[in-house]
């Protein structure tokens, strides 16, 4: 695996702890804006289904035809992302996985991107994760609970970086702080990466990555809330909760996914970037989007894969429960949540969400998972990508 350096990132780009996605996702993928410049096709010649391929990667492929689905169900929505049209652009891959078999597989990347840079990853199958790395760091929190190394999600934050210590704005708040408020988003501290452009040096998160010491940068913040109050998007924090489990293991956690996640689900390439010498547990990861659905599959499988219980189910539950609710959207332990209401029905969902258009959809009701890949980087260009009404007009009414 190769990392490149933080020097680089901040750079080149703003966008890789952003996950203004779920902006678009909620919001603005329904919008009937008009493209700002033409969009070359990519291909532009009709789309006619291929049953997915065979490989020696763990999954079992089927025809749609098998599941009811006629073969020129997708044709609208591929020959759409194939010609560029207005919602279906800037997207690499789509995955579809019904009853733990493939059915679709399409990946559209024929080109390397900016993203590739920041690992100097050469391989096209391989994609930036983003904050879908968020949801992988959390599962491995899971099973370092089911392996004892930590007791549960109530342990204090900084019981595991007594070596920080002292640490900065110190307060009853701050040693109260608890690793089920840094899941969840509600950490208390005073962090804001939304709303400020990530090239801008005022960015908390081009602080922290620009820090000498991130870790402290981290653990330094002024408290604002009370933890367990308030949610503030924190990609600082999902970096925070590696070295917490870096700490709690005496492992990397480069070691502790691949022989706890990694090997058993027979995931063999991928690639990362880091900060401080380490996997960045936030952001850096980078699989092919089969090995993506693999872990949404895991999930929907209670934990478990090729008849191996490799997380607890009670985690699953536990960590894709909505503890923040919004409205339109909820929270896990670094899993998003969010409802669908297609042909007049409900259809629940929980999701791992990266800025550029990275996602895993784990819908239980209807026994799927869905993967997008997309490099939707610069401004603008999210909205051109509507990954929600993809799924509501495009893909659920089939697999339903």
């Amino acid at each position: 695996m190769i990392a490149t350096s933080l020097l680089i990132y901040t750079k080149q780009t703003r966008m890789l702890f952003s996950t203004l996605c779920l902006i678009s996702l909620i919001q603005a993928c329904g919008s009937e804006s008009t493209p700002d410049a033409p969009v070359i096709p990519r291909d532009s010649s009709p789309y006619s289904y291929q049953q997915p391929e065979l490989s020696n990667d763990g999954w079992s492929i089927g025809h749609i035809n098998d599941f009811g689905i006629e073969a020129t169900a997708f044709d609208a929505m591929m020959n759409n992302i194939r010609t560029g049209k207005y919602g279906y652009r800037f997207i690499d891959s789509v995955v579809i996985i019904k009853n733990n078999t493939i059915i679709f597989d399409e990946q559209m990347r024929t080109e390397l991107d900016l993203a590739d840079s920041w690992a100097n990853n050469t391989d096209l199958e391989l994609h930036i994760l983003n904050s879908v790395t968020k949801s992988f760091t959390s599962a491995l929190i899971g099973i370092a609970i089911d392996q004892a190394y930590i007791e549960n999600t109530d342990v204090k934050i900084h019981d595991y970086f007594q070596h920080k210590q002292p640490i900065a704005n110190w307060s009853q708040n701050k040693e109260e702080l608890t690793l089920k408020n840094w899941l969840t988003m509600r950490h208390g501290y005073q962090w804001d990466e939304w709303n400020v452009s990530y090239l801008d040096s005022s960015n908390q998160n081009s602080q922290m990555n620009n820090a000498q010491d991130p870790m402290q940068f981290l653990l330094d913040q002024p408290m604002v809330t009370n933890p367990g109050e308030t949610f503030a998007y924190s990609t600082g924090v999902s970096f925070g909760i590696g070295r917490l489990l870096e700490h709690a293991t005496n492992q990397s956690v480069i070691d502790f996914m691949t022989q706890n996640l990694f090997d058993p689900l027979g995931i063999k390439k991928w690639d990362y970037w880091n900060l401080d010498g380490q996997l960045h547990t936030g952001s850096a990861l980078y699989l092919t989007a089969r090995d993506m659905a693999k872990f949404g599959q895991l999930f929907l499988n209670n934990g478990q894969w090729n008849n191996e219980q490799l997380i607890s189910a009670s985690w699953v539950a536990q960590s894709t429960a909505q503890h923040h609710d919004s409205g339109n959207w909820g929270y896990g332990y670094q899993w998003w949540t969010t409802d669908f209401t297609v042909e007049g029905n409900i259809i629940k969902s929980y999701y791992a969400d990266g800025f550029g258009g990275q996602y895993i959809f784990v819908l239980p009701e209807i026994d799927a998972v869905v993967v997008f890949n997309g490099h939707a980087y610069q401004d603008g260009e999210i909205q051109q990508y509507s990954v929600r009404d993809i799924l509501t007009n495009d893909i659920l009414p089939l697999i339903n």
